[in-house]
């Protein structure tokens, strides 16, 4: 896949993979890289990880990378549910306090 191609998240999948390997050092030091890189450390799910991402140094990168690429789709998801729920709720809240305002205010106006 090309360069262009890659996702910020992916690229620094990427990066996090090739660098824990010790096969290539950090493409970039600055630190937007840095920034990213921290990032998607910090959003590794709670549920165990693949059996390829816990094996050995030794094994194959492109599994290795499979695997983290799998679970940051996942928590990508988690957190994309999360926030569709908060779209339902968070309104409805709002609608419910705002009309048992309204039905407490006609009840003093009685």
């Amino acid at each position: 896949m090309s360069a262009d191609k890659l996702s910020a998240r992916e690229a620094a999948l990427i990066a996090q993979a090739r660098v824990q390997l010790g096969k290539a050092p950090p493409a970039r030091a600055d630190s937007s890289a840095t920034v990213q890189v921290a990032r998607v450390k910090r959003t590794v799910p709670a549920a165990p990880a693949p059996e390829s991402a816990r094996s050995a140094p030794g094994a194959d990168p492109a599994e290795r990378l499979a695997a983290l690429m799998a679970a940051a789709r996942a928590e990508s998801e988690r957190q994309r549910e999360r926030q569709r729920r908060l779209y339902l709720w968070a309104p409805l809240g709002f609608i419910s306090v705002a009309g048992l305002w309204v039905l407490a205010w006609m009840w003093h106006r009685l």
